[in-house]
């Protein structure tokens, strides 16, 4: 595999596109970090509009609110979609404390 010769330029070409595939773990974690305060604003604004559909409002008001819960729980349930699993692996063959134990 040494021996192929590609010119510099393809070579350099071929390394940015494979280490832009590469994402640290320190990068996933600030991604997560994003989403899950993406998350609390959604939810911080769905309790508010809920609080303010318990109040006197007229129907343009009752209204434009409810349209607004409708778009902020779609965007929270399809940004809720796309957050990985953030699960801790165990290595084949270790059991859980919780599993060896007497009920």
């Amino acid at each position: 595999m040494n021996d192929i010769n590609l010119p510099k330029h393809i070579v350099d070409r071929i390394e940015a596109r494979w280490c832009a595939r590469q994402v640290s773990t320190k990068e996933k974690r600030e991604i997560v970090d994003r989403q899950l305060e993406l998350l609390r604003a959604h939810r911080n604004n769905i309790q508010r509009y809920r609080w303010l559909l318990s109040t006197q409002l007229s129907d343009l008001e009752r209204n434009f609110i409810e349209r607004r819960l409708s778009e902020e729980s779609s965007a929270m349930e399809n940004l809720a979609a796309d957050i990985p699993l953030l699960v801790h692996e165990q290595p084949l063959g270790t059991a859980s404390r919780s599993e060896g134990a007497s009920p």
